[in-house]
Parts: C-alpha cells; structure tokens; sequence
C-alpha cells in the first residue's frame, strides 16, 4: 500500500512538472493556506467616490474635447502580466540592476497605429529602479551591467522629451529643445530598438 502511495505521488509530481515547463521562466508558486489582505485593496466606500470623482471632473473633459468617450479599462490576461514581470525581473537580476517597481503611463495610440485603436488612451508599463534614492524609469533590455539606461535616455534618442523623473525636469517641459527636435525630424529614418517598456492590452471603450 506504501509502494502503491509512493507510486502515484511520483507520477503527479512527473505530470505537474511538465505542465509547467511551458511557462516563461516562472518560479514556483507556494500556496499559503491563508492569504492577508494586501495594504492597497479598497473597501466600496472608498471605491464608489473615487469613480464618481472621475465621472464629474474627467469624463465631462474628456468627451467634449474629443467628441467621444476615451478609454476608461484597460485589460491584460494574467498571463500576459506575469510573463511581461519574469522577462523583466529576469533581465534586471542577469544585469545586476535592482527592480523596484512598474510604472503605469498614459498614452494614446496614434492616428496610424500597427496595434491598438487610434486615437484611444491605452496604458504603458515601463519599469523602475533606484537613481540617486528616486524611482525612475529604466530600460532593462538597454541597460548593461555597467549602466543603467534610463526610459528618459531612450526617449531622447528619438526625440521625445521625458519630463516625469524629477521636479525639475517638470518645471522645465515648455521650454525648447533644439537636439530634441532634430532628432524628431529624423526619427522615421533611425533604427528602430527593443525596449523594456510594455502594452498590447485590450481597451474599452470602444466596444
């Protein structure tokens, strides 16, 4: 009977192990029979005022300088989210680089757009690390193990001025740059690079 027991332990372990090698590099996953409540969940009282905030001082804005209602969710399948942190967990701890966060930035697709909807807001994830005690966007498939890239960096390579990482850089965003703008001109004509940053969610609106 003990042999018996033995044997079929065995085989769900053999059978458990090769559903999972199709995963992206992810570690495995110990169930607590127990899980807290994390710091951040909500109770619906704070939920509730927080939409209704949005719908009287956002959406009103939004749809009549548009002409339509923007996007108010953005989707990603689980999966998608967890692969997308592996890769980029992976890629930091291979470079020595300290991950310390995601952040979740605005953006809109453009009117000519491979993926996504034109002229819809979507969301970009592009991680962070610690510079000079500040959490600041990096490009970990840019960076090395003797640099840190920073998103702000890349950016600039393609004209883009990136003014979120310090009170500074935000007190200065009106004023011109000329290197930026020459860049922009060019920017069809460049190489295009991987970066570290992600998207490709499913939005709504539109439906």
């Amino acid at each position: 009977m003990k042999n018996k027991f033995l044997l079929v332990a065995t085989l769900a372990a053999v059978v458990f192990t090769s559903c999972t090698q199709d995963k992206l590099e992810e570690a495995p996953k110990q169930e607590e029979a127990r899980i807290s409540r994390p710091y951040n969940a909500l109770n619906y009282k704070e939920l509730v005022p927080m939409l209704e905030h949005y719908d009287q001082t956002r959406k009103p804005v939004l749809e009549k300088a548009l002409g339509y209602e923007d996007t108010r969710m953005n989707y990603y399948s689980i999966e998608t989210i967890e692969n997308y942190l592996t890769y980029v967990k992976n890629l930091a701890k291979e470079k020595g680089i300290k991950l310390t966060g995601i952040n979740f930035v605005s953006a809109a697709y453009p009117n000519k757009t491979s993926h996504g909807v034109p002229n819809y807001q979507n969301l970009i994830f592009m991680p962070t690390t610690e510079v000079n005690g500040k959490n600041i966007c990096f490009d970990p498939v840019q960076s090395t193990t003797d640099k840190v890239v920073t998103v702000k960096e890349m950016l600039a390579h393609y004209g883009y001025k990136w003014v979120y990482d310090s009170k500074e850089d935000y007190e200065n965003r009106n004023k011109s740059d000329k290197e930026l703008q020459q860049k922009k001109v060019y920017r069809n004509s460049m190489t295009d690079l991987e970066s570290g940053t992600g998207n490709r969610g499913q939005i709504s609106p539109p439906y």
